[in-house]
């Protein structure tokens, strides 16, 4: 079961956003978030209590457990780092881009093909 909200943002639009952008939301690929080895492994890493295997990135409850422990992570260096509130915008990045995917140029346009899918207000 995944997390209704992190940080105060509510998942459930975002996971459903960046699987339309990712696999229009299954229609093609079974990797609905298109998890990499090195996401899985980053995963692996952060998590103590759990551990994933690559076939779980075909789980899509399991995906989304891997991309929440990703996101506390990373999302709370973010917060650490600028002092701002996570939002759709900064998780998005962050699973397109990395760790810091949040400041990365390359990422802008990632982000806007997901608000695309996304409800008008966070």
């Amino acid at each position: 079961m995944t997390a209704a909200t992190l940080f105060g943002v509510a998942l459930a639009p975002l996971f459903s956003a960046i699987a339309q952008v990712e696999s229009n939301n299954g229609q093609t690929s079974k990797n609905v978030y298109q998890l990499t080895q090195k996401y899985i492994d980053d995963v692996n890493r952060i998590s103590k209590d759990e551990a994933f295997l690559w076939e779980d990135r075909l789980d899509r409850c399991k995906a989304e457990r891997m991309m929440e422990i990703y996101w506390l992570h990373y999302a709370k260096l973010y917060l650490d780092q600028t002092g701002r509130t996570p939002t759709w915008e900064t998780l998005a990045r962050i699973h397109n881009g990395g760790p810091d995917g949040w400041k990365k140029y390359g990422t802008k346009k990632y982000w806007r093909r997901v608000q695309e899918h996304l409800p008008a207000e966070e």
